[in-house]
């Protein structure tokens, strides 16, 4: 991304709740936090991410299905610089396969 990083937005996400729950635990050792299901929030300092997660059903390509989830992120505290790094961090190690 090399626009400036909001402080807020949405992404589409190719995962089950499930998947996502546990990659986004693999991915911050350091803890999150789940404030119910498919809230989660997880800090870097002064910087929280807080992330929901809501099903959008299901992608077909031919017989290959993908189940879809609306991902919602809001950071507070910290600035652009240190929202771009943790969106980084999540980003390489939530990566799944392909080419």
């Amino acid at each position: 991304m090399s626009t400036p990083l909001p402080e807020r937005f949405e992404r589409e996400v190719c995962a089950t709740p499930r998947e996502f729950e546990r990659d986004l635990r693999m991915a911050w050792p350091a803890g999150v936090d789940s404030a119910g299901p498919g809230c989660f929030s997880l800090a870097d300092g002064e910087l929280h991410l807080e992330i929901r997660i809501e099903p959008r059903g299901v992608r077909r390509l031919g017989l290959f299905e993908l189940p879809q989830l609306a991902a919602s992120y809001r950071f507070t505290g910290g600035d652009e610089a240190s929202r771009r790094r943790l969106l980084e961090r999540l980003d390489r190690a939530m990566q799944r396969g392909g080419g």
